[in-house]
Order: C-alpha cells, then sequence, then structure tokens
C-alpha cells in the first residue's frame, strides 16, 4: 500500500470517528431535551404579579402572568381571570405568586378571639424592643405616669396588662403572607417610615380591659417588654383593691308587694362601658375608699392640704400631677 493510500484510510477513519462522536453527543441531547420537555409539561401553572400591587388597587390583567412551578403554592391561582377585579388586602411584590390570603378578609379581625378586642398602641422611641417584637409574640404593657418635677416621688410605674398577644407590628400581621410580613417599601431610602412602622403595635385585649389601657396611653408613657409565651405567672388582682367602675348599676325597682330582685352581675362588657377612671388607672381600688381623694385627682376638687398653709387642689393634666393652691 502506497504512503498516499494509508494517509487517505488515516483521514477516513478519523472523519468516522468524528461522526461518530457527533452521533453521541447528539442522542444524548435529544434525551435531555426530552426529559426537558418531560419535567416542563409536569410543572403546573401558577399566577405571579408582574410588578409591585399596592393593597387596595383593583388587579388587571397586565399585572399578572402565568408561570409554571415545580409545586403550586396554597391557594394559588392557575388562571389570571380568577384574581382579575380584586383588591388584595396586603401588598404583593414583584414576581410573587397571587395566593388567595393576598384577599382574604379580616387580617387582623379574624385573629381576635372571644371577648377580645384589637388595641393599637402608639409607642415612642424609647420603647427599644419594639423593633425585636414579631407579630404572634406576648408582651407586658407598663405605663409610667409622671409627676411634676416638685413632686418625683410621686412617680407611678406598673404593669397595667399582662401577657398580651401581639397581632400586628408596623406592616406585619398574624398569619399574614410571609412575602407580605417582609416585604420594604423601595421608594422609602429615608428609613423613617420603617420606624414609624415599628412603633405601631396592636395587641389583642380582654373587652373589659380597653379603658385600662386606653387611660395608661393617653395619660402616661407605656413600655412594652417581651415574655416568654411559656411563662404563666399572672399577677393575681385578688390580692390588692378592685378598680371601681364610673358607672353604677340601677337596681330595678321593687314592684309592690314583691321583693326587689337581684342585680345581675355585670358582663365584661357591661365593665367596658360602665368606664374606668384615671384614679382608678393609676392606683387600682385607690380611689374606692376615698372619695374626697378621688375627687380631688380626678376632677380637681380643693382638699386640705398637709402643712396647714390652706387648701390645695391636685390636678391631673396629661398624665403629670401637680398641686396648687387653691383661689
Amino acid at each position: 500500500m502506497s504512503g498516499k493510500t494509508k494517509i487517505l484510510a488515516l483521514l477516513l477513519l478519523g472523519l468516522g470517528m468524528i461522526f461518530l462522536v457527533l452521533a453521541f453527543l447528539s442522542g444524548q441531547g435529544a434525551k435531555k431535551g426530552g426529559e426537558t420537555l418531560k419535567q416542563e409539561i409536569e410543572r403546573v401553572p401558577v399566577v405571579v404579579s408582574t410588578r409591585e400591587i399596592p393593597f387596595g388597587t383593583v388587579i388587571t390583567m397586565d399585572m399578572l402572568k402565568v408561570e409554571r412551578f415545580a409545586i403550586a403554592p396554597a391557594g394559588s391561582y392557575k388562571d389570571v381571570n380568577e384574581a382579575v377585579g380584586k383588591k388584595p388586602l396586603f401588598n404583593i411584590g414583584s414576581g410573587l405568586p397571587v395566593t388567595a390570603q393576598y384577599f382574604e378578609s379580616g387580617a387582623v379581625a379574624a385573629e381576635v378571639r372571644e371577648g377580645y378586642r384589637a388595641f393599637a398602641l402608639r409607642l415612642d422611641d424609647n420603647n427599644m424592643a419594639t423593633s425585636k417584637i414579631k407579630a404572634g409574640d406576648f408582651v407586658d404593657v407598663f405605663s409610667l405616669f409622671r409627676v411634676n418635677n416638685q413632686e418625683i416621688e410621686r412617680t407611678v410605674s406598673r404593669l397595667v396588662q399582662p401577657k398580651l398577644r401581639v397581632l400586628s407590628v408596623g406592616s406585619q400581621l398574624v398569619n399574614a403572607p410571609e412575602s407580605t410580613n417582609n416585604a420594604e417599601d423601595p421608594n422609602d431610602r429615608s428609613g423613617n417610615r420603617r420606624a414609624q412602622q415599628l412603633r405601631a403595635v396592636t395587641v389583642e385585649v380582654p373587652v373589659q380591659d380597653v379603658n385600662t389601657l386606653a387611660l395608661a396611653q393617653s395619660q402616661g408613657e407605656l413600655f412594652i417588654v417581651i415574655r416568654n409565651p411559656k411563662d404563666e405567672e399572672l399577677p393575681d388582682p385578688s390580692k390588692y383593691p378592685m378598680p371601681d367602675t364610673v358607672l353604677k348599676p340601677v337596681k330595678p325597682k321593687a314592684e309592690k308587694g314583691l321583693a326587689s330582685q337581684a342585680v345581675a352581675p355585670p358582663s365584661e362588657t357591661d365593665k367596658a362601658y360602665a368606664g374606668m377612671s384615671l384614679a382608678n388607672t393609676v392606683e387600682p381600688g385607690n380611689a374606692n375608699n376615698n372619695k374626697d381623694k378621688r375627687s380631688s385627682a380626678a376632677t380637681g376638687v380643693p382638699r386640705p392640704s398637709g402643712d396647714g398653709g390652706g387648701t390645695s387642689v391636685e390636678v391631673i393634666r396629661g398624665g403629670e400631677i401637680s398641686r396648687e393652691k387653691a383661689r
């Protein structure tokens, strides 16, 4: 065999090897393509947002699209028509699955148990623990009732409501979609909005204690402290004087020849309606046994001063207690 024939045979052999390799790679690619196609067919359609949708906005067709997911999120939609026309109760972030949770009514109200009310606490910058609180935590609420600079020793601080369940912190809500609780405002770079949200805490309060908490907030300075949810210790009110309501139940009139009927104990809602005085909020029960003190502390009625210098008036203004000479 001549040299030229050998070279030609080698070239043909090399070309054959190349074609063989190419055929093998082509088969592998077709196999992978088939698997990818199979996986794509097995994925389920899920409606997602094309941009951020603020809460309360009517959803239109251009705000939604359909993408395929390996697993459909709970409450998700397969067709955009199922979500078009609805108003979300939470902000929906861009590119997130649109689920039924965004449209469930009563996001906070649904979490309030029977006999309780949702109460919004206004907290100031001194509440450093606020940034650590999450919806679902339990907190104790303290209130500081200040007096004027001349009577610092009469400043009162006490626990006004123990173990309250936190329903929301700023934009965070109990049982809200996780994407909602973690969402940040992309247009707000100042941080002021975040700080304001952290100072807004909604807690679940027994209806009969709403008045006490309202007075403590308006006339005092609130502080909240986080507690372990497993800690079941609560104060025993029976050890201390019981606060009295502002309104007193009316005794039913007895008919002639019949004994007067006993007054039914007031319900928790009745107690809330009857009201709570500021004096009873600062010192529960203290105003019950001393009408003169209650009159002077709560209404500014004169009472004798202890220094023999005439009559003085004890006045409460904005949570501060001061004593002034009667004119």
